[in-house]
């Protein structure tokens, strides 16, 4: 009995001990289990959340624009000049032609810069006329305006050029005429040395070479006949030129005894009278010359030579007399430099007249030298033909024949010899003359080259001065439409308004073209534009009425949408919206901040913006689903893919598969994933 009942204790106490053993080992698990789960809660994300529900959405659009004039009228100034002041400010309200501003009294900057501009053109084509060696026809073709039109320009170069052609022809044939006889002289002076030294070594076969000697002299004849008879051709041709050269210079100018010449000076010296006249009759009727001046100015008398070189002396003395009673007078020579440079222009006439004559003579009286010379050569030669051609070949006969035949080798002997001599030196005379006629040939051409170079220095000059001409024409246009659009002493509004710019302030200069102040007419408003993206100009429509910040401040304004158009700044993502805006505490420049959209509507989904996410699948939100556990809830986040169907500043209306009472996650202390356990805040 004894020993069962010990038994049964000591088994007793093991279930005790394992009883005992199994509470600590759950207490210790279940203690490691909640601490774990706290630890573990403590590292994930806290979310706030806040409920799915129904509610209204606004969608307004809002920016900021400054206010410009609907249609202004912008005051152009016409041309710089200074301000002296400022009649008006902005805000004021002016009437037409009020004045804004009062200007300085003096002429503009382009003004006075078109007249110095006239002055140096004036100068420079006084200066080309004068100054420079252009022709006296020029300078009055020019002063008339008789300029040449380009067909005429062109038939004088084309003539220059054929004439030139011509003279470099001739040169060109008198060098391969000089060039012909130099080789033929060679080798006739050859020809006839080798037949010499056959003579010398034939000579004692004289008497059988006696025929062949005399067939030899009238060979030999022939050609001295041919000879001069080609130098008289070439003298004939020197000759002709010549004349054609007399002829062409006669016919040109003629010489100082032609009636020509005297035509041409007796009107060059009648005109210098008239421009001494015009000076003498201005003189006479100033005050303070017409008790020094000559008591007349001469007669004009031009039929006679002698009375023409009268009358330019005469001229030329009373010209001298007023010219220093002129420059005696001070400050008088300027009034007189018009007439002065005519006077002189027509003198410049007349002594280029005498020049010319001069020159003229000269190369006539050489021509008519070197034409006499050729003419006199000429006989000589015809003389020398009619010689050559009067020798005959005689035979003796008879008893003497043998000797005959002898002394006729020794006869041939010496012709021969006699004739290559004889034959050199007409050589040398022959090209002595191709030599002179290609001179006079050369001379042409450089004679002709010289006046082609003339020519176009004349028709350059022509062309400049007329170019001038017509600046200077042009300049004084300029100058007459400048004065006519001058601003006077002050602009004055042009039409009734409220002064919304001014540009300038006093003392300072206007430029031309621009902007001097902005009116805002009377019963025009004013427009306000703002740049939106594409998706919130589709909130507005055109009509849509705006709301001003600070409404308070602009009590009577109204803003109205009026147009939506492409922004010019990003015409691919933005939309300009037009804004019609009235009211009397409006101005120009002023910043408006304004908001418009569509009315209020009610939605079933609506979630705060900032849960509102978006990726590369689209946009979406995360709700928070809870899953019990043996520890307690366990929060999982979930995607669920939303499309938004409005949104204002704080709220969007959604679509989504939601029954309207799920938690959506709005912020997190950290990125939150999908599928990933989230903890909520304290106040969630």
């Amino acid at each position: 009995m004894r020993r069962e009942t010990m038994e049964e204790k000591n088994t007793t106490k093991r279930r005790e001990w394992v009883k005992n053993a199994a509470i600590i080992f759950l207490t210790i698990m279940l203690l490691l289990t909640f601490f774990s789960n706290t630890i573990m809660n403590y590292s994930l994300p806290e979310v706030a959340t806040q409920y799915v529900q129904t509610g209204t959405i606004t969608a307004k659009v809002r920016g900021t624009g400054k206010v410009e004039a609907s249609d202004p009228y912008n005051v152009i100034a016409k041309e710089s000049r200074v301000i002296t002041s400022v009649a008006v400010k902005q805000g004021d309200i002016v009437e037409k032609d009020q004045v804004i501003y009062y200007l300085e009294e003096s002429e503009s900057d382009e003004l006075t810069k078109a007249e110095q501009e006239l002055e140096d053109l004036e100068l420079n084509y006084m200066k080309g006329l004068f100054g420079a060696n252009v022709s006296p026809e020029v300078i009055t073709k020019v002063a008339n305006g008789n300029i040449d039109s380009f067909s005429q320009l062109q038939t004088k170069v084309t003539d220059m050029q054929n004439r030139l052609e011509a003279a470099k022809k001739r040169v060109e044939e008198c060098q391969k005429n000089v060039d012909d006889l130099t080789l033929q002289s060679t080798k006739d002076t050859n020809n006839a040395g080798v037949s010499t030294k056959n003579e010398e070594l034939t000579k004692d076969q004289a008497t059988t070479d006696l025929t062949e000697a005399q067939n030899r002299f009238e060979k030999d004849k022939a050609a001295t006949i041919a000879g001069l008879n080609a130098q008289i051709t070439e003298v004939n041709s020197q000759i002709a030129d010549l004349e054609k050269l007399l002829a062409s210079t006669g016919s040109g100018t003629g010489t100082t005894t032609s009636d020509s010449y005297y035509a041409q000076k007796a009107t060059a010296v009648g005109n210098l009278y008239d421009k001494m006249k015009l000076i003498y009759d201005a003189a006479q009727k100033d005050n303070d010359l017409e008790s020094k001046i000559p008591a007349s100015a001469g007669d004009k008398e031009t039929d006679t030579p002698e009375e023409m070189q009268r009358t330019l002396e005469t001229t030329k003395k009373i010209f001298s007399q007023l010219q220093d009673v002129i420059n005696a007078v001070e400050g008088k020579a300027g009034s007189y430099t018009t007439l002065f440079a005519d006077y002189n222009a027509a003198l410049l006439v007349v002594q280029n007249i005498e020049q010319n004559a001069s020159d003229i003579n000269k190369n006539y009286g050489d021509q008519q030298t070197s034409l006499a010379s050729k003419k006199a050569e000429l006989a000589n030669l015809q003389k020398k033909l009619a010689e050559v051609q009067a020798i005959t070949a005689s035979s003796d006969g008879g008893v003497q024949d043998a000797q005959n035949r002898l002394n006729q080798a020794n006869r041939n002997i010496l012709e021969i010899t006699t004739a290559n001599s004889q034959t050199s030196v007409a050589w040398q005379n022959r090209l002595a003359d191709a030599n002179a006629a290609l001179k006079n040939a050369q001379a042409v051409y450089d004679l002709l080259k010289e006046e082609q170079t003339s020519l176009a220095a004349d028709i350059n000059a022509e062309l400049d001065l007329s170019k001038t001409n017509k600046d200077i024409q042009k300049k004084k246009e300029e100058i007459e439409k400048l004065k006519e659009k001058s601003m006077g002493s002050a602009v004055k509004a042009p039409v009734a308004g409220t002064i919304t710019t001014v540009k300038y302030v006093a003392g300072e200069t206007t430029q031309p073209e621009d902007v001097m102040a902005v009116i805002q007419p009377e019963g025009k408003g004013f427009t306000l534009s703002i740049s939106v993206t594409n998706e919130q100009a589709k909130k507005v429509q055109i009509g849509d009425m705006a709301e001003l910040q600070n409404s308070w401040y602009y009590d009577d304004a109204r803003v109205m949408l009026s147009a939506i158009k492409p922004d010019p700044d990003n015409p691919g993502t933005n939309k300009l919206l037009v804004f019609d805006v009235s009211g009397s505490t409006i101005q120009a420049d002023q910043s408006l901040s304004i908001s418009v959209g569509q009315r209020s509507q009610e939605y079933e989904l609506v979630v705060p913006n900032s849960a509102i996410r978006e990726d590369n699948d689209g946009k979406f939100i995360l709700t928070v689903e809870s899953k019990s556990s043996p520890l307690g809830n366990r929060y999982i986040a979930t995607r669920v893919g939303v499309e938004v169907l409005a949104s204002d500043d704080n709220n969007s209306a959604i679509s989504a598969p939601l029954y309207g009472w799920e938690y959506v996650i709005t912020t997190s202390t950290k990125p939150v994933e999908a599928g990933k356990q989230v903890r909520l805040a304290d106040n969630s």
